[in-house]
């Protein structure tokens, strides 16, 4: 049986193989992906070649499929991919692999390649990951495996989120402080709750170049580079640096525990916008991506009330509230991002300001599509990213989110209409850092989630199925083994004894007394 993940809109299995060996000749168009299908298989031992014009495995344009659509027709004597773009022909590359398991072989003499008929296309054009580096830092090497096996899984959006109350993970020229000092927190909350009184950060941070250098892996595996930069909330390690960026103006530290802090920027101020402007500056001219991710989430606004400058704002401006403050600033963002040919994101907390633009995307992520009035917005055209709480949080144990309730995550389980496909830009899923202190850990965390990930992005509403998904899982484990990631086994990821998920629920006191518990018994700890 052919296992593919995504599983694809249509496969025909057939009779025979194609022996890809030393002779095989790769040739026709999209140079780019010839190159990397030459790379990937010449790990296996066998070296075969590429060629300007026909070969025995052939890519050949076809402007009449999707971007990111591709056909590919598997023979004994001849593989054809058809596509209109690279990453279509990229994508038949990513299918390719993984029917010949490609990836888990060495020093062969060829490679057989079950003959099959393949066409497919994805259902959402965002499909995307998140990976929060603020709370505790992953390296380069790391990053760069996550981007491979979102490539593998179709993925096509990394969610960088850099800053946080727990350190400022990017450099930022025109203020160095950021990086020299709000990188680096005194203490930090282990499981538990039990505190490490030890420094934590110093250096751990990515330099302009090192983002460039991420920037570019991405782009040659088709995955565009998101950052997000948390405000107004969540700027404690900015405050630290720059205390006038805050109401009080008071220096504070870069915080140690995880939580929801009522020290945000203060917008009333004439500190803030600027400095939220230089960052913007910078930032534009490293990512290319068209989206910039504002985050916007959990702003307390108990400062403001007692703020003058943010009082004096609000009447200055005539707005109804400490809310529709947050609304004129994110507006105000919006505007200045669009002079960079960026478009916004932001988390569903920022529809609280009434007057909130309609060019901004919505990452809807907590409470119900009325009691987050993600409905009003949708009902009025506009766009919004998935990415619910209850389902895809990667940092939460399995025995909390399960691979079957994780795979469940379409419109109907968010309580939405079909009429709102269109309007969906994809689903997200996002690996919160807290207590993922070890790139095992983060492993073990993400996979295999990300493959079911990817099929409920990629893969067609009327081809999803949980079990023929699971039995398509052993061919992407093999790879994994091969490439010594960590991943949860059955035992771990489907959950047979709790029923009740919510905050009450025995799954959830569990990991409120040890976060570590699942991974610590699953891999030996």
């Amino acid at each position: 049986m052919i296992s593919i993940i995504p599983r694809p809109l249509k496969l025909v299995e057939m009779s025979g193989e194609f022996k890809y060996t030393f002779s095989t000749k790769i040739g026709g168009e999209f140079e780019k992906t010839k190159m990397q299908l030459l790379e990937i298989f010449s790990k296996s031992g066998v070296e075969a070649s590429v060629v300007s014009g026909n070969g025995d495995i052939n890519f050949v344009m076809n402007n009449t499929l999707d971007k990111e659509g591709y056909i590919l027709n598997v023979a004994e004597n001849q593989i054809t991919i058809y596509a209109s773009s690279e990453a279509g022909a990229f994508y038949a590359v990513q299918t390719l692999r993984q029917i010949c398991s490609v990836d888990t072989l060495r020093g062969v003499s060829d490679v057989s390649i079950p003959c099959c008929d393949i066409e497919d296309k994805p259902r959402f054009k965002r499909r995307a990951f998140m990976l929060d580096i603020a709370r505790h830092f992953s390296t380069m090497d790391t990053i760069k495996e996550c981007l491979d096996m979102m490539a593998l899984n179709k993925l096509n959006v990394f969610h960088w989120h850099l800053t946080d109350d727990q350190g400022w993970r990017i450099e930022i020229k025109k203020y160095p402080l950021l990086t020299q000092r709000g990188a680096v927190r005194k203490a930090t909350m282990l499981a538990g709750g039990v505190m490490e009184e030890k420094e934590y950060g110093d250096g751990l941070y990515y330099t302009q170049e090192q983002v460039k250098e991420v920037i570019e892996y991405a782009k040659n595996l088709h995955i565009e580079v998101m950052p997000e930069i948390d405000m107004p909330g969540h700027l404690v390690a900015a405050i630290h640096c720059y205390p006038e960026l805050s109401c009080e103006g008071k220096q504070i530290d870069v915080f140690p525990r995880w939580g929801i802090l009522d020290d945000i920027g203060c917008v009333g101020g004439d500190k803030l916008m600027p400095f939220v402007k230089d960052i913007i500056d910078e930032l534009a001219e490293l990512f290319p991506y068209e989206y910039f991710h504002i985050g916007g989430d959990e702003v307390p606004k108990k400062k403001w009330k007692n703020c003058p400058k943010c009082q004096a704002k609000i009447k200055e401006l005539g707005l109804k509230g400490e809310e529709e403050l947050q609304g004129w600033f994110n507006n105000q963002i919006l505007e200045y991002l669009k002079t960079k040919n960026k478009y916004m994101i932001g988390w569903n907390e920022i529809l609280k300001a009434t007057e909130l633009s309609d060019e901004t995307i919505i990452q809807w992520w907590i409470h119900s599509a009325k009691a987050s009035g993600v409905d009003k917005w949708l009902a009025k055209g506009n766009k919004v990213i998935l990415t619910p709480e209850p389902y895809l949080y990667m940092d939460h144990c399995y025995d909390m989110k399960d691979l079957k309730k994780y795979y469940s995550v379409d419109l109907y389980t968010m309580g939405l209409s079909e009429k709102y496909e269109s309007q969906v830009l994809g689903i997200e899923a996002p690996l919160w850092t807290e207590y993922v202190r070890c790139k095992e850990k983060l492993q073990f965390n993400i996979y295999p989630r990300m493959q079911a990930l990817g099929e409920i992005n990629w893969t067609s509403k009327e081809n999803k199925n949980f079990a023929d998904f699971e039995s398509r899982l052993p061919v992407q484990m093999k790879i994994m083994d091969a490439k010594n990631i960590v991943y949860a086994k059955r035992d771990a990821y489907l959950v047979r004894g709790f029923k009740n998920w919510g905050r009450k629920s025995k799954a959830w006191l569990n990991w409120q007394k040890n976060q570590n518990h699942e991974f610590e018994k699953y891999n030996k700890i």
